[in-house]
C-alpha cells in the first residue's frame, strides 16, 4: 500500500476526494465470476460473485463513461487528449463463467467489455498451470511442502484454505521460468489425478466467444499458452503472439489488435518486446499496473488496469482508484 493510499484510507477521504477524480482511462479487469468456495481449482482467480459483479457494473456505469476497445485504439492512434473519466471493462483467460454469468449481466446493462482469451484453452479440456497447482495443494492437507526453488517450506492446513493456495502460487511465481518443473514436483507429491468430470467446460467455446462478439463484446489475445513473456526466447515470444492472433482472427472472422500480458506484473514483460508485439499486428497491450492512463499514444503497450479480486466495497474501491498514479 503506497503512502497516498494510506493517507486516504486512514483519514477516510474517499468521499471527499471522489468528486475531484482525475480525467483519464480507468481499466477494470476481472477473471472469474462466481463462488470461489465451490471450485476444485484456484479460488484466487475469482474476482467476485455474480451479485457483486452487477454492483461493480452499476458503479462503473454511474461514475464513468464506459467505452469500447475500438474507441481506446482511436484515442491512442490519433493522440486525442482524454478530457473525461473513461472506463474499459476487461476479462482475462476465457473461463466459461465469463459467458454464462458475466456476459448476460453486461448485455442487460448495455455495457461493452473486452475478453482477452488464452487461445489454447478455448474449446479445450486443458487445465491451466495455476488451476492445477491449486488442485494439487488441496490434495496435500495437513502436510508441509518445500519445492526445490523455495527458500522456506509451507504448511497446508487440515482443510486447505484459500490463503494456503495463494501462498503456494506466490512462491511458485517468484521463479516463473520454473513453473512447469515446480508443477511436476507437486504432481509427484500427489498420487491422485484430476477426474474427467472436473475438467469439463472450464473454458469457453469458440461458438460462445463468437456470440459475445455479435453482441457488442470485443476479443483480444492473452497469448496462446499463458507462458510468462519474460521467460521466453524471441522465437517463443513470436509464436505466442502470432498463434493467438491467428486463431482468434480465424475463428472470429475478424482482425484483433490488442493483447493483455499473461500474469501482467512489471517483471513479466519489458520494452524490448514492443517491436515483436507491433510487428505481429498488435496496437495495444494491457498490464496489471494500477494506473490512471492519460497518454495512450505514448504508453500504448503498457496500459494499466485495476485488478478486481474481492466483493464490492464502495469505500475500498474508491480508495484504490484515488490512490493510483497517472501515466
Amino acid at each position: 500500500m503506497n503512502i497516498k493510499h494510506q493517507f486516504i484510507k486512514r483519514l477516510n477521504l474517499s468521499t471527499v476526494l471522489w468528486p475531484f477524480l482525475k480525467n483519464g482511462l480507468y481499466c477494470f479487469n476481472f477473471h472469474r465470476i462466481g463462488s470461489w468456495q465451490e471450485t476444485s481449482y484456484d479460488p484466487c482467480v475469482f474476482s467476485c460473485d455474480a451479485e457483486n459483479f452487477e454492483i461493480y457494473l452499476f458503479f462503473i456505469k454511474n461514475n464513468f463513461r464506459v467505452v469500447t476497445l475500438n474507441e481506446i485504439n482511436n484515442i491512442a492512434e490519433k493522440n486525442i487528449p482524454i478530457k473525461e473519466k473513461l472506463a474499459l471493462i476487461t476479462f482475462d483467460d476465457g473461463y466459461s463463467d465469463n459467458y454464462h454469468i458475466a456476459f448476460p449481466l453486461l448485455k442487460s446493462l448495455g455495457l461493452p467489455a473486452t475478453f482477452f482469451i488464452t487461445t489454447s484453452l478455448i474449446d479445450s479440456n486443458l487445465i491451466p498451470w495455476w488451476d492445477e497447482i491449486a488442485w494439487h495443494v488441496r490434495q496435500l492437507a495437513n502436510k508441509t511442502i518445500k519445492l526445490a526453488p523455495w527458500h522456506h517450506a509451507l504448511t497446508i492446513d487440515k482443510t486447505p484454505s484459500r490463503q494456503n493456495i495463494r501462498n503456494v502460487l506466490q512462491q511458485i511465481k517468484i521463479n516463473p521460468s520454473l513453473i512447469e518443473s515446480q508443477l511436476d514436483e507437486l504432481r509427484a507429491l500427489t498420487p491422485a489425478k484430476i477426474s474427467d468430470n472436473e475438467i469439463k467446460s472450464l473454458f469457453m467455446t469458440w461458438h460462445q466467444v463468437t456470440e459475445m462478439v455479435e453482441n457488442n463484446m470485443t476479443v483480444g489475445a492473452h497469448s496462446h499458452t499463458h507462458k510468462v513473456f519474460s521467460c521466453l526466447s524471441e522465437a517463443e515470444l513470436n509464436f505466442e503472439l502470432k498463434e493467438s492472433k491467428r486463431l482468434i482472427d480465424l475463428n472470429m472472422l475478424g482482425n484483433i489488435s490488442s493483447l493483455s500480458y499473461p500474469v501482467g506484473s512489471a517483471t513479466t514483460y519489458d520494452k524490448s518486446m514492443y517491436g515483436a508485439i507491433s510487428s505481429n499486428g498488435y496496437k495495444l497491450a494491457f498490464s496489471f499496473s494500477a494506473i490512471i492512463n492519460k497518454n495512450l499514444n505514448e504508453n500504448r503497450f503498457e496500459i494499466g488496469r485495476f485488478s478486481i479480486d474481492q466483493p464490492f466495497n464502495e469505500r475500498v474501491f474508491k480508495e484504490m482508484i484515488l490512490s493510483a498514479k497517472s501515466k
